[in-house]
C-alpha cells in the first residue's frame, strides 16, 4: 500500500502564486521592499525590535554566531538531538561544538547539564526548541548570564511557540528561524534572525550581504546570504496564515496524543508543560520497543505498509556523526587543531539522549488532515499493537 496519509506538506494557494507573480513582474528580485516588509511584520509577530531575513535557517544560525563575535577556538554548547545545522553553523565559525544532554520530557536542552558543560572557553549556547516545544529558557538564560555566555535560540521548528507568554525567538540574544518547505510556514527556502539589539541586527545585515556597506566597502567577512524578494513575498502571505495553521496543527496533535494515552500502550506520550504553547512541528511519541516487541525502524515500516507516513529523524546523537568523530570539518584539522582544549567525540556519552535517540517518531499532524484520517492513524497503531 502507498503512503495515503502524509506526515507533512506545505500549504500554499493562489495568494502565494499572485504574490510571486507581482514580484516577477516588478523586475526587483533582491533586497527590496518585500524583504523589508517581511522583516518588519515578522519582528512584530515575534514581539521583538529587529528581524533580519536570510536565505536559510542554517544561514540564520551562522550569521547569528558571527554577529555575536563567536570565533576560532570558542566553545558553543549544543544539544545532540536536532538537525546537524545547529552544529555545522558552529563549525562554519571555526568554533567548537560541545554537547549537553536533553531533558527526557521536552527533548530540549537540559539546563543542569548545560551548566555542567560550561568552561572558561564557553562563549555561546544554542538551545533548540525541538519539535515545536520550548526549552527551559528562564534557567538557560539565568545560567548564561551568570557565565557571560550568549544565548542563540534555534527556533527552526517552533514558529509561534510560546514560553511563559513570550514567543520563542524573543528571549535570548538572538533567535533563528527556518522557512524550509515543510515548516510551520514556508518561503520555499529561507531564514530569519530576531534580536532586540540594534548592534547585532546591523552586523547581521552587513554579514548577510558580503560584509559590505555602501556598494564597494567590505568592512568584515561576510557571505551571500540574502533573501530574495520572491521568498519574502511568499513569507508575507504565509505569516498571515501562520496562526490559523498552528491552531489546527495543535488541535490535531492533542487529539492524537489524548487518544494514544488511552488506547496505545506501546507508545509513550511526553509531558507538555502548562506554561508552554507547543506548536507541534512534530507530534512526537516514543516507541516502547520491549512492549511492542519490535524495533522502531520496524514500526515505521509497518506504518508505511498500512499507508501512514511518519517522521523518523535524529536516529543517533549528533556527536556520533562522522565529521565530528574524524575531526574533519576543514583541512589541516581546523577548528579542532587550534582549540584551546582537545575534544574527542568518541568519548562523549549523554545518557538521556542515548535512551531516546532512534525511538522517537512524529505522527501525521499537519493542518490538512481530517478527523477520519487522524482516527485512521490511531486505528493503525492499534492494529500494529495487535500484530496485524
Amino acid at each position: 500500500m502507498g503512503e495515503n496519509i502524509k506526515v507533512a506538506k506545505p500549504f500554499v494557494d493562489e495568494e502565494e502564486v499572485e504574490a510571486v507573480k507581482e514580484v516577477l513582474l516588478s523586475g526587483h528580485y533582491v533586497s527590496g521592499p518585500k524583504v523589508k516588509e517581511f522583516e518588519e511584520k515578522f519582528a512584530e509577530y515575534i514581539g521583538i525590535k529587529h528581524a533580519v531575513a536570510v536565505n536559510s535557517g542554517t544561514a540564520a544560525l551562522h550569521v547569528a554566531l558571527a554577529s555575536l563575535g563567536i570565533g576560532p577556538g570558542d566553545e558553543v554548547i549544543v544539544p545532540p538531538l536536532t538537525f546537524f545545522s545547529t552544529v555545522s553553523a558552529v563549525l562554519h565559525q571555526n568554533a567548537i561544538p560541545v554537547f549537553a544532554d536533553v531533558d527526557l520530557e521536552s527533548f530540549c536542552l537540559d539546563p543542569a547539564d548545560f551548566e555542567r558543560k560550561i568552561t572558561e572557553n564557553t562563549k555561546a549556547v544554542i538551545p533548540v526548541h525541538i519539535f515545536g516545544n520550548a526549552a527551559e529558557m528562564d534557567e538557560i538564560v539565568k545560567i548564561a548570564k551568570e557565565n557571560d555566555v550568549k544565548v542563540i535560540e534555534d527556533c527552526a521548528q517552533a514558529h509561534g511557540t510560546e514560553y511563559k507568554g513570550r514567543k520563542v525567538g524573543s528571549i535570548g540574544n538572538t533567535g533563528c528561524f527556518s522557512f524550509y518547505a515543510t515548516k510551520h510556514m514556508t518561503t520555499g527556502e529561507g531564514g530569519m534572525i530576531t534580536t532586540d539589539s540594534d548592534e547585532i541586527a546591523e552586523k547581521a545585515k552587513i554579514i548577510r550581504n558580503h560584509g559590505m556597506v555602501g556598494r564597494d566597502q567590505h568592512v568584515m567577512l561576510g557571505y551571500n546570504y540574502r533573501m530574495s524578494e520572491i521568498n519574502a513575498a511568499i513569507g508575507l502571505v504565509q505569516l498571515r496564515k501562520l496562526e490559523k495553521l498552528n491552531e489546527k496543527r495543535i488541535e490535531n496533535s492533542l487529539y492524537l496524543l489524548d487518544r494514544i494515552k488511552e488506547e496505545v500502550e506501546w507508545l509513550r506520550v511526553p509531558e507538555i508543560r502548562d506554561y508552554v504553547r507547543h506548536t507541534f512541528f512534530w507530534c512526537p511519541v516514543i516507541v516502547l520497543e520491549k512492549e511492542i516487541g519490535m524495533t522502531t525502524p520496524k514500526v515505521v515500516e509497518k506504518l508505511k505498509d498500512h499507508g501512514v507516513e511518519v517522521r523518523y529523524r535524529y536516529r543517533e546523537p549528533l556527536y556520533k556523526q562522522k565529521v565530528l568523530l574524524d575531526l574533519s570539518s576543514y583541512p589541516k584539522g581546523c577548528p579542532f587543531s587550534c582549540a584551546r582544549r582537545q575534544i574527542d567525540y568518541h568519548n562523549v556519552f549523554l545518557p538521556n539522549v542515548e535512551k531516546i535517540a532512534g525511538k522517537i517518531i512524529g505522527l501525521p499532524n499537519h493542518p490538512g488532515l481530517t478527523k477520519e484520517e487522524l482516527d485512521q492513524v490511531v486505528e493503525t497503531l492499534e492494529k500494529i499493537g495487535r500484530g496485524v
